[in-house]
């Protein structure tokens, strides 16, 4: 959920910088930028979430 809002988010500000600058890059490079922080803002609360098993190995 958090990861598809960062992705949302970034993919919104790529929209309103095209239509400012007339450039389809910005939001190119913001979609793939978001894609990637959505991912890894998904992977840091799922390990958050899970936690650890509380064994140490020796």
């Amino acid at each position: 959920m958090a990861g598809a809002l960062v992705f949302g988010g970034l993919v919104g500000f790529g929209s309103l910088l095209s239509s400012r600058v007339g450039n389809p890059v910005p939001l190119i490079v913001l979609t793939v930028a978001g894609a990637y922080a959505g991912w890894l803002l998904g992977v840091i609360v799922f390990g958050a979430v899970r936690g650890g098993n509380g064994k140490t190995s020796p």
